[in-house]
């Protein structure tokens, strides 16, 4: 299994385990991508460290990552500071592929005006985007820099016809969103 970012501490990010391993049991979960450094996408990231996950983080960012982890969690113990254990933490440059029997997801490094760096997942298995912050469907969508580096990812690698999940928001077509999209 592969998670998208980690939002809100220990006991949302237990509650995203606990219902994985419900849908999908005896599946570990293999990765936590980390789109981008913000507290808001990885402040649980410790909690499927504890699990066992290795982290996809964006390039530049995995000295922050490592220290988090190296970090004393005493006040509030959570279950890696109960159970210490390390993991790979991968940066991701410019492009990756995670592929097993069933699903591929792609992985690519946006430029963008939200922060320095940040990771988009393709979900070609579905053809769902994993966008956020740039794009937060919840209502109209309006053409900015962020929604125009979005449509920058999606035009150089041949994406289209997607269904794009907001980390923030719920969904939006790629074709009805077109003209936000464009450069």
């Amino acid at each position: 299994l592969v998670i998208f970012d980690a939002p809100y501490g220990e006991l949302q990010s237990r509650w995203v385990i606990d219902a994985a391993k419900a849908k999908y049991p005896g599946k570990p979960i293999r990765y936590l991508i980390l789109t981008h450094h913000h507290m808001d996408h990885t402040d649980g990231m410790r909690t499927f460290v504890a699990e066992g996950a290795k982290l996809i983080v964006p390039v530049g960012d995995k000295a922050y990552f490592e220290k988090d982890l190296k970090s004393p969690h005493t006040v509030a113990a959570d279950d890696l500071q109960k159970t210490p254990r390390t993991t790979e933490i991968i940066e991701l440059k410019d492009q990756m592929i995670l592929k097993d029997e069933v699903s591929e997801i792609h992985l690519y490094n946006v430029p963008n005006p939200h922060v320095q760096t940040m990771m988009l997942g393709h979900v070609v298995t579905g053809n769902v985007l994993y966008v956020t912050d740039l794009i937060s469907p919840r209502g109209p969508i309006e053409r900015s820099p962020a929604t125009v580096a979005v449509g920058e990812v999606l035009r150089k690698y041949g994406i289209t016809g997607a269904t794009i999940a907001g980390g923030h928001g719920t969904t939006a077509k790629q074709a009805d969103i077109a003209k936000t999209l464009a450069a």
